[in-house]
C-alpha cells in the first residue's frame, strides 16, 4: 500500500463567513506555487477544540509541491494572513486555515510542524476526504478505511 509518495496532502477549512468562498480563494493562493491534483468534496463539521463557534466546511487538496515542509509552512500561514484569518485563541473561529496533513513521506516533529499532522488521525473531516482522494493511504501506520469506521462511530459529517 502506498504510503505518501511524492505528494502533499492539505487541508483546508473555514467557519466565518462566506465559507466556500474562502476556501476557493485560500485554493486560488496555493495554486502559484503548488498544483492541485484532486480536491475532496466540501464537509461541514463541528468544531473541534473550542466548540463555541460555527461549524465548519472543510475540504482536503492531494497536491504536488516542490516547497519543502518549512517553506511550505510559511507559504500557507502567508495565505492564511491574506485572507484576514487573526488567531485570538487556540481552535478558534477563522476565515480560514490551511494544515499541512502530510508532505510525501516526511516525519517531523518541531514545535511548529509535526509531519504527519498530528491531531489528523483524530479528525473525521480529513480522514474521510483522505479516503475519498487516496484509499489506500496509511496515516502514522494505521489504514484510513479503518480510521474511517473508527471515527465514524463517534462523528458524523454532512456536505457543505
Amino acid at each position: 500500500m502506498p504510503l505518501y509518495n511524492r505528494w502533499v496532502y492539505l487541508g483546508l477549512g473555514s467557519n466565518v463567513g462566506n465559507r466556500k468562498k474562502n476556501i476557493r480563494l485560500a485554493v486560488v493562493y496555493l495554486s502559484k506555487r503548488v498544483t492541485v491534483i484532486k480536491a475532496s468534496k466540501f464537509y461541514e463539521s463541528k468544531p473541534w477544540g473550542y466548540k463555541g463557534q460555527k461549524n465548519f466546511c472543510n475540504v482536503v487538496l492531494k497536491t504536488d509541491c516542490d516547497l519543502n515542509p518549512i517553506d511550505l509552512l510559511k507559504f500557507v500561514k502567508s495565505i492564511e494572513k491574506k485572507l484576514g484569518r487573526i488567531k485570538k485563541f487556540k481552535w478558534g473561529p477563522r476565515t480560514i486555515d490551511i494544515d499541512i496533513i502530510a508532505h510525501k513521506n516526511t516525519i517531523l516533529n518541531r514545535e511548529k510542524l509535526t509531519l504527519p499532522h498530528k491531531y489528523a488521525h483524530r479528525r473525521l473531516f480529513v480522514v474521510k476526504p483522505l479516503v475519498e482522494l487516496e484509499a489506500g493511504l496509511k496515516l502514522n501506520g494505521i489504514e484510513l478505511r479503518l480510521l474511517q469506521q473508527r471515527l465514524e462511530g463517534k462523528d458524523s459529517l454532512e456536505t457543505c
